[in-house]
């Protein structure tokens, strides 16, 4: 209830700046009336006048800081009392520190901190041990003011930077989610084009068979990137459910693929459904690139205590187990993936000469 309304009061911030306006004329008033009774006509004045800026102290510090700055400077030609609506200076400065630029802050305090002993000149019984005394208590004051100005400057800084670094996740998520659906439709159908183009002249339904599945593969891959454009919607993205899918496509680009489940599924947040079925799209499209003509996979999902993992293997048909697939930029895209998820990631040439990538999340939210 709170949050609503704070959130309210930053929309629509003069509301709650005349709010305090009124706080600020109200409490001059009764400090006026409780102590005499009967207020010049210039103390009366210049309870409104100082504390009626504060209206828009949001929208112009820099001005507001200025206009009460000059109508405290006036006032010491009428008023011989310091007044409640006095607090607008230090507000003003709360303000202007909080909002405005460094340098312009740092000016206006020095402004501020120069008024000080010309206010303990003229209203020196506030303390009643002298001028001295009552700047020091005036300047305390400043200080103080300015202070909470800049710490709430800080938080300002602060959110915007967490606001610039949550952008470029961002960013850089919807850039690796393209990056997946892009290279793994390419790799289907760089290897159907190259098996049509070498089939073509023994069967020519080899070469109609593989611009069939060029076909199929390209709007697969245009409805995955619609899909994965829609997560800036917060819409769904692929997960578990469409690893047949994905096996289907691989294994229509000449490379076998096989599917098991160990265990009882679970429900999974959807954002680690999405980190697995990314490692599982990376793992078989590097299969395709680098595991050799002939070669079969095996991904598996293994469902054991609180945690899933998920396991695709091939046999390395065709090329050496060390042929550096556990390198470069799809193994530490993978980790990107996955890491963020609470789990781990292991790559590396298998036992029996195939390669081997093992993620690992738990199934239970993490903190």
């Amino acid at each position: 209830m709170r949050g609503r309304a704070y959130r309210a009061l930053d929309r629509h911030p003069v509301i709650g700046d005349s709010v305090l306006a009124a706080l600020v004329v109200a409490f001059s008033l009764s400090a006026l009336y409780g102590e005499t009774g009967h207020p010049s006509g210039g103390e009366l004045v210049f309870s409104f006048v100082l504390a009626a800026p504060l209206v828009a102290r949001r929208r112009w510090p820099v001005g507001v800081f200025a206009l009460v700055m000059a109508l405290s400077a006036l006032q010491l030609a009428f008023v011989d009392r310091f007044l409640g609506s006095n607090l607008a200076a230090l507000i003003a400065l709360y303000t202007l520190v909080a909002y405005a630029a460094r340098p312009v802050a740092a000016a206006g305090f020095a402004v501020a901190l120069a008024g000080a002993p010309l206010y303990a000149w003229h209203f020196d019984e506030i303390s009643g041990e002298g001028v001295a005394v009552t700047a020091a208590i005036y300047a305390l004051h400043l200080v103080l003011a300015a202070a909470l100005g800049d710490r709430r400057h800080a938080k300002f800084v602060e959110r915007d930077q967490r606001a610039a670094l949550a952008a470029a996740d961002e960013r850089a998520r919807i850039a690796r989610e393209l990056h997946d659906v892009v290279a793994h439709a390419l790799s289907v159908i760089v290897a159907q084009a190259d098996g049509g183009r070498y089939g073509a002249a023994a069967d020519p339904q080899l070469a109609t068979d593989a611009l069939t599945t060029i076909a199929r593969t390209g709007r697969d891959a245009q409805a995955e990137m619609r899909r994965t454009l829609g997560l800036l919607d917060g819409s769904a993205g692929p997960g578990l459910a469409q690893l047949p899918q994905l096996a289907e496509r691989t294994s229509a680009a000449g490379l076998t693929v096989a599917l098991e489940d160990r265990g009882t599924p679970r429900p999974l947040p959807p954002e680690r459904e999405l980190a697995l079925y990314r490692v599982a799209q990376e793992a078989l499209t590097n299969v395709l690139r680098h595991a050799g003509p002939g070669a079969a996979a095996r991904v598996r999902l293994d469902w054991a205590g609180d945690r899933l993992t998920l396991v695709v293997r091939d046999d390395g048909a065709g090329r050496a187990a060390g042929d550096g697939r556990g390198r470069g930029r799809g193994l530490s895209g993978m980790r990107a993936r996955i890491e963020p998820q609470g789990g781990t990631l292991t790559a590396g040439p298998a036992d029996d000469g195939g390669f081997e990538v093992r993620a690992t999340v738990p199934l239970r939210a993490t903190r």
